[in-house]
């Protein structure tokens, strides 16, 4: 087996939250009228931020449904070597990556890594002068027969980013030359990840989903192609039928990456 290390492909974003979003924190301590669930914050600075495991992990949920690849156990596809079979072109392992070992997995690398989502300074500067950077939704829960709060089950107080609210998101894609396919499979597979931006967008971000919580949309979606080239990608990776034979070509022909040098 030849591989090589074609290049790093980033993706950059504005990651704007449309309705409040809560990615919660372990809470060690019970305060009398505090917040029941707080979201993540950074332990320096006290400003919530988006894990890159979120951003990673939702997106890998969804494409292993679009795919068709969910396991009846509940786990990940891939999770361990009691599933089968292990093929070395499988998308979704190529992306977001497996702990199988190598004898049965043969595709190589994560080729998908997620940073952590930090507050744009525009939007922090705009929260300093205007209010907090995190708001507090009071929920109920109704009894079925009155049609009206329960009296017996207070309410709870969770801890959200408000809507408005920016994250600077980043992202790496690496492209490898595998099993002498020139970088064929990895481009299809960048293709494939961007489409899923689009099902997230469709989705939800974080807790409370289905209860109007976090919607969120990639403004200014830019690819930096190995080379340094910039593509902006805005509105090129929505809109598509997902096929999971054939990958919508969002990004620039594979032609363009493998002439840039690798970093």
């Amino acid at each position: 087996m030849q591989s090589r290390l074609i290049g790093r492909v980033r993706l950059t974003s504005t990651m704007q939250v449309l309705t409040g979003l809560h990615i919660g924190a372990g809470k060690d301590t019970i305060e009398i009228g505090g917040i029941d669930n707080p979201v993540i914050k950074h332990p320096l600075t006290d400003e919530p931020y988006v894990p890159g495991s979120s951003i990673k992990g939702k997106l890998r949920f969804l494409l292993e449904w679009a795919f068709g690849k969910i396991r009846a156990d509940g786990h990940p596809w891939g999770f361990d070597e009691k599933q089968e079979p292990f093929q070395p072109d499988d998308p979704v392992l190529r992306i977001f990556g497996t702990p199988a070992k190598k004898e049965v997995w043969g595709g190589g690398p994560t080729r998908l890594t997620v940073r952590d989502a930090t507050l744009t300074e525009k939007w922090r500067k705009w929260a300093a002068e205007h209010g907090a950077l995190t708001e507090e939704k009071t929920e109920v829960v109704i009894d079925r027969i009155a049609g009206k709060a329960h009296d017996r089950v207070g309410p709870r107080q969770t801890e959200r980013v408000p809507a408005g609210a920016a994250f600077e998101m980043e992202a790496v894609f690496r492209l490898f030359d595998w099993d002498g396919d020139g970088g064929a499979r990895d481009h299809d597979c960048l293709n494939w990840l961007l489409q899923g931006f689009d099902l997230l967008e469709q989705d939800a971000l974080g807790g409370s989903g289905s209860r109007g919580y976090g919607r969120v949309k990639f403004d200014t979606l830019t690819l930096i192609a190995p080379g340094g080239a910039r593509h902006n990608l805005d509105n090129l990776f929505r809109g598509h039928n997902f096929n999971p034979k054939r990958p919508a070509q969002i990004v620039p022909p594979l032609a363009e990456f493998v002439a840039g040098r690798a970093e």
